[in-house]
């Protein structure tokens, strides 16, 4: 039991999961602030993203096993078809059952919310599939920090304030953007580590068509851009004052884009992948918890 526990978890890929539940966090915040909250809504919520995101990652084991992309020198995948531990066929079951248990945490929120949450649970299916699946995956292609952008930033950040709320404002979608930023500088960082044997494969990410330095600087942006949006908000009134408590996890950037900027080697620069998803995790949490201070009182 304790040897397929250690098959299956670094298959889920752990340190990207906090992508699934951080939006959700931020969205229950905003929808606190504005004056409602439903625990059981937003719980189902959290485990239907996480078990989304997990699956998303089975999957792109699955497909780059099958592309071709994953070696034995790959840094970053678990490595779980690659080295034997799990069959593809046993890690394509498994994305498929993680999807399932996800869609009977959507139906509690289509029954208790709207049906309509029915058409965004099959976007976000849909979109876990086409990142690594179909014909011409997105994830080759240059737009896949736009794909993540919208749909584990702006579209998740929307709906977890939707599942209390029943509406949506333009204010929320702003107040995304910081988390929409980080979730896509996870997969610009993944992408500069593996530009060199991804080119070799022939994938055309962001950062292999527009350039290394132009990938960095782009995280670069993207990283700096979460802060500034965070305190323009804070001024505009879009979110309290007290979100700039987000502002405590800044130290936390630099060092990532020193990494990216002084090493092209995929080990050297795995921790910093990691850093990005780590600050994400940070300042979400931060952020969530600084605009649910607001209701205090």
């Amino acid at each position: 039991m304790r040897q397929h526990i250690a098959n299956w978890f670094p298959l889920i890929r752990p340190f990207t999961l906090t992508a699934g539940a951080v939006p959700v966090l931020v969205g229950a915040a905003l929808a606190a602030w504005d004056g409602t909250f439903y625990a059981d809504r937003f719980a189902a919520l959290l485990i239907c993203s996480v078990l989304i995101q997990a699956a998303t990652n089975m999957l792109n084991e699955y497909e780059d096993y099958h592309r071709g992309l994953d070696t034995h020198e790959s840094v970053g995948n678990s490595g779980s078809i690659i080295f034997g531990h799990l069959t593809d066929r046993a890690v394509l079951r498994g994305a498929l059952v993680t999807l399932s248990l996800a869609l009977l945490c959507g139906l509690y929120l289509v029954i208790t919310v709207t049906p309509w949450l029915l058409a965004v649970g099959a976007v976000s299916v849909l979109g876990a599939f086409l990142y690594s699946g179909g014909p011409k995956a997105v994830a080759w292609t240059p737009f896949g920090e736009a794909q993540v952008f919208v749909l584990m930033g702006l579209l998740l950040v929307g709906l977890g304030y939707y599942v209390h709320m029943e509406t949506i404002t333009v204010q929320v979608i702003v107040a995304a953007l910081p988390v929409s930023f980080l979730v896509a500088a996870i997969l610009l960082g993944n992408n500069i580590r593996d530009m060199v044997g991804d080119a070799e494969k022939g994938r055309r990410t962001l950062v292999i068509v527009a350039g290394r330095r132009v990938g960095i600087g782009v995280l670069a942006a993207l990283l700096g851009g979460a802060y500034v949006v965070i305190v323009t908000a804070a001024f505009a009134g879009v979110v309290p004052w007290t979100a700039l408590l987000a502002l405590l996890s800044l130290p936390l950037a630099p060092g990532i884009i020193r990494r990216f900027q002084t090493t092209t080697v995929p080990v050297a620069l795995h921790p910093a992948v990691k850093g990005i998803a780590r600050l994400h995790l940070v300042l979400g949490c931060l952020y969530a918890v600084g605009i649910a201070l607001a209701t205090i009182g």
